[in-house]
């Protein structure tokens, strides 16, 4: 992974964030177990809202007295209007996501190298051995539960 972002660039897209969500102060701050017990629209009842929605606006006759007809055209201009943001929302986050997980791998392959160096210069450059002394908590974890398990297997 070969990218960087500037401080102006971080600012300019943390300025960016601050912008969408003051145009978006109505987002919800539910917690999971609320927005589990929500209907999911989702791809298969997608098109029996936009059925539901023809139906309201050409048959609103039909429509019970107790239907608040203005409220659910608000919700569902809301859902339409909010869809395509999410899906951009959504692929900007995955981008996100897996060039974090490349520049955090990279980094970590670049560091297990320079410990190596490390822990085979540790006794020859001075001030290397209170690095290694330092680090080698990092992997005395693994050792010992690398252990754990095998003697588990037998």
């Amino acid at each position: 992974m070969s990218a960087e972002l500037t401080a102006d660039d971080v600012k300019a897209i943390m300025d960016a964030f601050a912008v969408i969500k003051s145009k978006m102060p109505f987002l919800s701050a539910m917690q999971k177990a609320d927005v589990s017990g929500y209907f999911k629209i989702g791809n298969s009842y997608q098109p029996f809202l936009e059925k539901i929605y023809q139906t309201v606006e050409a048959h609103p006759e039909i429509l019970p007295l107790i239907f608040d007809k203005e409220e659910f055209l608000r919700d569902h201009a809301l859902y339409t209007t909010l869809t395509p943001i999410l899906n951009q929302a959504q692929e900007l986050s995955e981008g996100i996501q897996k060039t974090v997980t490349a520049a955090g791998s990279d980094s970590l392959v670049a560091a297990l190298d320079v410990y190596s160096s490390i822990k085979q210069h540790k006794d020859k450059v001075p001030g290397l051995s209170v690095m290694h002394e330092e680090m080698a908590p990092f992997f005395s974890r693994a050792k010992a539960k690398a252990a754990s398990t095998s003697l588990k297997t037998e």
